[in-house]
């Protein structure tokens, strides 16, 4: 066997002892230093663990090696532990620290936070129990949130020490901000899961006080005078987006509501500039789906990042809004008998006082839309009549397309209106041809931004009182039609170029319960402010009894009026003749048909001069109609004989 060059005794004998036994150390707790060695992992170049040895030391080589080798692995273990420290700190590295279970207990060390199990998060515990566990986490007194430093640059101007009311959102979840201050928890209870969305808006009330009066639902609310004044007011809005009525949830409505009333109450107010007026308040919320505009407008954001928004809310509009209560099921007025002033009935004073007090008078009109045919161009005229005769003095603006003709337009303005030629849109969803094709014209209301208040009038409608106090209202306010849905034929608005936009934006994506305007705004709108039935009072004898004809009958004969305005559904009155209510002469249309309210129509019209009633005649088409209607009428044998009024309006030979 040849010998390896420099393996002489020494070595030999080395290695021998290197097999055999080693000898347990005689000082208890006192680890030998070959183990030591061991442990660091400093091995020779033969790959044997490199030892002390009684009988011999270290050659120069070897020695040298194994300080190498030690100053290397200490050098990678300082290395690695200050790379690590300088990601945890450095704000614009830490969020890479984010999705490990090692930095989460650092943190949690750091901020001296009782640590959630891995399993289930603050965050997590937060949205399983819908905020409660959030806001119960955080105690009434202010606790401190440490700067993470990785906001995005929208909430730049939030730096600094800041007072912050949390509202469904917990401590933990507010690193994402990059702020820190103090933070105290709204404290509310959860609305129980058995309020349905159909409570806030009985289909049926006791406007009449017949009964004991109207029962009425209320939302749980904070008691917000345990909170002091905070610079922002922080929410996590619920969006449930996989339940077809997601926009519908009481709970996303009640988290709304604290939201609102925490920020008009105790958020720090800037000046808004202008003069007059109660400011701004900042409101940061963070949301899958956008907030509702009800509340928190589109104008009115500052900024978004992903889910965060940001708002600076008008504080005036914000508590007009909020001062129309749930007490009184979304009715203001649900008043103990009807007085002779609407002012008694719809108890504004208190709506109108901000409004009054302000920097400037509020800018108001009445407006209606007419598009793709003349059908409602006669309608339109009288309605303008009527407005005035009800005594109003407030703009009336007309939108219109291409359709109407320069005679047409010559009679609208004779009867008050101011016309403004628009561009129609389309209903996507809507067949060609059809009545609800350009229906979404309507949303041009919201262009109407040199007024501050718009209250829309369809052009079927007559108004018979004064109904200049709907601008004491806050969007969207209008009458009930079916159970939680508005009526659009009178409604309050408050046109914005943002608001437009944005209805523009969902025309595609947004079904309507009955493919018009109507259903697509009760969409959008869902948290509107119900008015009494009588101002926009629906021509239809729906129960079909004698008691309801024998109640409408009187109301709509009524000098001076007991209703507001009149709808007139089916049939309008101008395609009828002066004589008699032609819907009495079809199967289906004889529910709206009234005698009573056909009269009343065509007392306005008696009144109007001559170059406004020219386009209300009757085209021949019309006339041949009316006349076999009238001949099925008799063949059908209605009781009630109208098909044999002799007719004597003029228009029947012109």
């Amino acid at each position: 066997m040849q010998r390896r060059p420099g393996l002489g005794k020494t070595a030999r004998t080395s290695a021998r002892d290197a097999r055999q036994p080693r000898r347990r150390s005689t000082t208890r707790g006192q680890a030998s230093p070959a183990r030591c060695a061991i442990g660091m992992g400093v091995t020779g170049g033969a790959g044997e663990a490199v030892k002390p040895s009684s009988s011999s030391s270290l050659s120069p080589v070897a020695g040298l090696r194994a300080a190498a080798i030690v100053k290397l692995n200490a050098t990678f273990l300082a290395f690695f532990f200050l790379a690590y420290m300088a990601l945890l700190l450095h704000p614009k590295y830490s969020y890479l620290l984010d999705r490990g279970a090692a930095s989460s207990l650092v943190r949690c060390t750091a901020f001296r936070d009782a640590c959630t199990p891995a399993t289930t998060t603050t965050a997590q515990l937060s949205r399983k129990l819908g905020g409660v566990a959030a806001n119960k986490a955080v105690a009434a007194a202010a606790e401190r949130i440490v700067n993470a430093g990785r906001a995005p640059a929208m909430f730049d101007e939030l730096r600094g020490r800041l007072r912050m009311g949390l509202v469904n959102i917990g401590r933990d979840e507010l690193l994402a901000l990059g702020v820190e201050g103090d933070a105290v928890g709204v404290d509310f209870e959860r609305v129980s899961d058995m309020f349905r969305w159909s409570d806030l808006f009985p289909e049926w009330i006791d406007e009449e006080e017949d009964d004991e009066g109207p029962s009425c639902p209320e939302l749980p609310m904070p008691d917000f005078s345990r909170y002091g004044d905070v610079d922002v007011v922080v929410a996590s809005l619920p969006c449930n987006r996989s339940d077809a009525a997601w926009n519908r949830d009481v709970f996303r409505l009640q988290v709304h509501l604290v939201t609102a009333h925490m920020a008009a109450r105790k958020g720090l107010r800037h000046d808004a500039g202008g003069g007059g007026g109660g400011g701004r308040v900042r409101v940061v919320v963070r949301s899958e789906c956008e907030p509702m505009m009800d509340l928190f407008r589109c104008d009115e954001a500052v900024g978004r990042d992903g889910e965060w928004w940001m708002y600076m809310v008008d504080v005036e509009r914000l508590e007009e809004k909020l001062r129309l209560p749930f007490k009184k099921c979304m009715n203001d007025a649900c008043a103990t008998h009807y007085g002779s002033s609407i002012q008694e009935v719809f108890n504004v004073s208190e709506l109108t006082a901000a409004a009054a007090t302000a920097g400037r008078p509020r800018r108001e009109a009445y407006a209606t839309v007419l598009h793709s045919s003349d059908t409602y161009l006669c309608g339109a005229i009288v309605l303008a009549q009527s407005i005035r005769r009800a005594g109003s003095t407030r703009d009336l603006v007309l939108l219109h397309d291409h359709t109407v003709s320069k005679p047409a337009l010559a009679a609208l303005v004779a009867a008050g209106w101011t016309p403004r030629k628009i561009k129609r849109i389309r209903n996507p969803r809507a067949e060609r041809g059809t009545y609800n094709e350009y229906n979404y014209s309507k949303f041009r209301l919201w262009q109407l931004t040199d007024y501050d208040r718009v209250v829309f009038v369809d052009a079927d409608i007559l108004v018979l009182r004064d109904l200049d106090a709907l601008f004491g209202f806050p969007q969207l306010t209008a009458v009930g039609n079916d159970g939680s849905l508005f009526n659009s034929g009178v409604m309050v608005i408050e046109p914005s170029q943002c608001t437009f936009q944005s209805l523009i934006r969902q025309r595609r994506t947004i079904r309507s319960y009955n493919g018009g305007d109507q259903g697509f705004l009760n969409e959008v709108f869902v948290w509107w402010h119900r008015l009494p039935r009588r101002v926009n009072y629906l021509k239809n004898f729906w129960a079909n009894t004698t008691a309801e004809r024998a109640l409408k009958e009187r109301l709509f004969r009524a000098d001076p009026a007991e209703v507001w305005s009149i709808h007139y559904l089916g049939l309008k009155p101008w395609t009828c003749y002066r004589d008699y209510d032609c819907n009495w002469n079809i199967g289906d249309q004889r529910v709206y048909a009234s005698d009573a309210a056909h009269a009343r129509w065509w007392q306005v019209y008696d009144d109007m001069g001559e170059a406004m009633r020219s386009p209300c005649r009757l085209s021949e088409r019309r006339k041949i109609e009316i006349a076999w209607d009238r001949h099925l009428a008799e063949e059908a044998g209605f009781s009630d004989h109208h098909w044999k009024i002799n007719i004597t309006d003029p228009r029947k030979w012109e």
